[in-house]
């Protein structure tokens, strides 16, 4: 009797031990899997998106996704034999803490590469830019001209907490005030403080303008000539900072699809305004 007891509290505790090395195996291994590790042993690459203009449109009442962005993204997925899990749509301010946390590997939307952002994560490389202007109320004479006399304490920017119009308004204009927004609200507000006098000026791509004044006609003017942006922001994947190969897998797929021509074809698909973006191609 007393050895039938020895072998059962011998097998309970082999039991124990074993389950014990099977979950720190499976603690380490999340642990220290990186994220090229992950989508090549899943076969799936999960995405984190913002919705934004045309580079990531996705319908309230279907959930249909659509846009320049992810239609570079499905074929950047299929080029790579991964499939494409879109687990999270996220505000502004979230993608980085959603990148640290795992909850996903990339954002899979429009990003600007901006030198806040680089603290943190890392970008991938280019694949447009955008030009961004100053935008007044339509009739605001007083704001034409030479944009050195808009830095000053009188006027009021828009813009959105943490994002690069916050960024740029202290870059080029630090005198001024900001009118702040929380990263939650639609890009559109922006405008709509312009429009309604809340706010003297914003920064927008033109193409994001032509859409707001789809409903808000002969709004705003544009305060920068065309051929002298404030900015020309690169459009850029969001990574997870310091993932060399996964970093180095997503950018040679984009450059398969530049050599062919294929962000190209997206980008005039969703286009409307010509012109709205300079490609990478006419930088080469």
């Amino acid at each position: 009797m007393k050895n039938f007891l020895l072998v059962i509290v011998a097998a309970a505790l082999a039991l124990v031990v074993q389950n014990f090395v099977l979950h720190k195996e499976a603690h380490d291994t999340a642990k220290t899997e990186t994220a090229y590790e992950r989508v090549m042993r899943t076969g799936t690459l999960r995405c984190g998106y913002t919705p934004y203009s045309i580079g990531f449109m996705k319908d309230p009442n279907t959930g249909k996704m659509s846009g320049i962005y992810y239609d570079i993204i499905t074929r950047l997925a299929e080029n790579l034999s991964l499939k494409i899990d879109w687990v999270e749509e996220v505000g502004w301010g979230e993608q980085i803490e959603g990148l640290n946390a795992k909850r996903y590997d990339l954002i899979c939307s429009p990003t600007a590469l901006n030198a806040g952002r680089a603290r943190s994560a890392d970008f991938s490389i280019p694949l447009y830019y955008s030009p961004v202007h100053v935008w007044a109320k339509k009739g605001r004479t007083d704001l034409t001209g030479d944009i050195k006399k808009l830095d000053n304490p009188q006027i009021k920017i828009a813009t959105l907490d943490g994002e690069q119009t916050s960024v740029f308004a202290k870059q080029f204009f630090p005198n001024a005030q900001q009118v702040s927004l929380p990263q939650t609200s639609p890009f559109s507000d922006l405008l709509m403080q312009v429009t309604t006098g809340k706010a003297d000026l914003v920064f927008a791509e033109p193409l994001v303008v032509h859409e707001f004044m789809q409903n808000n006609p002969d709004s705003l003017q544009q305060i920068t000539p065309d051929d002298h942006p404030l900015m020309v922001v690169p459009n850029v994947l969001l990574l997870p900072r310091g993932e060399y190969e996964f970093k180095e897998m997503i950018d040679n797929g984009l450059r398969e699809m530049f050599n062919s021509r294929l962000i190209d074809q997206f980008i005039d698909t969703y286009e409307t305004v010509p012109n709205s973006y300079v490609r990478e191609t006419t930088r080469r």
